[in-house]
């Protein structure tokens, strides 16, 4: 991930300029009209980064990609990501979205595939963040480049939405070949509220549990819920 970071800032100068405050999917922005003007490139990366080797774009691509995930993988257990958004958007613009994107977002909500994806957010929480923060930190290096970076990004969770992202596919299907360990059987379980949790879902421990309505929380030293913000 270093000489990934390293080979990008490099050539940061290749990147094509592009800087907007408000997201693309909020509400009065004109989505479609944001996708049709940057968002069509078959390869995104090389579009913006046209002058990296095969190695740095495969290195970036990759840091993309692992963000576009996370992205998702947080509307999966129950959070609210920028996928959400779009999805909002698309729906109220009257706009398709992609049957697969649709179907794993019903195969979320119900066992025991909800149980999957719970447990994989957990056991991966540190790689995500890893990728998070390099994402941000290699965007900070350079404003150009980081809005080239950010495009790509938005464009790829629009096309994700709209045609669903081979990446983000095959990583659905690792989750779904998931085997939970037998000791772990337990560590995704429905309570009689209509909720699932953890069985440790003390603030100090970084895991959280599932209420009925789909909001996550903690157990503080006092014994008391407190809900994680969206």
């Amino acid at each position: 991930m270093r000489v990934i970071i390293f080979l990008a800032v490099a050539f940061w100068q290749v990147a094509y300029a592009y800087a907007d405050s408000v997201s693309p999917w909020e509400p009065g922005q004109d989505l479609e009209q944001f996708y049709t003007e940057y968002c069509l490139a078959p390869n995104l990366e090389k579009h913006f980064f046209p002058l990296l080797d095969p190695r740095q774009l495969a290195g970036l691509t990759r840091l993309t990609s692992e963000v576009l995930w996370a992205d998702l993988s947080e509307d999966l257990v129950g959070r609210e990501g920028a996928s959400t958004k779009v999805v909002e958007r698309l729906r109220a613009l009257g706009r398709p979205i992609a049957p697969a994107f649709t179907s794993i977002l019903q195969q979320a909500a119900k066992e025991p595939m909800r149980s999957k994806y719970v447990y994989a957010y957990n056991t991966h929480t540190d790689q995500r963040d890893h990728a998070i923060d390099a994402f941000k930190e290699l965007g900070k290096s350079d404003v150009r480049l980081g809005s080239a970076m950010v495009t790509v990004l938005e464009c790829r969770i629009i096309r994700n939405v709209k045609t669903m992202d081979p990446f983000v596919a095959s990583r659905v299907d690792q989750v779904k070949d998931i085997k939970i360990p037998k000791t772990s059987t337990s560590s995704v379980k429905a309570q009689s509220d209509g909720g699932y949790s953890e069985p440790d879902c003390s603030c100090g421990g970084g895991n959280f549990c599932y209420g009925p309505r789909g909001g996550h929380y903690c157990i503080t030293s006092g014994g008391k819920r407190a809900y994680v913000k969206h």
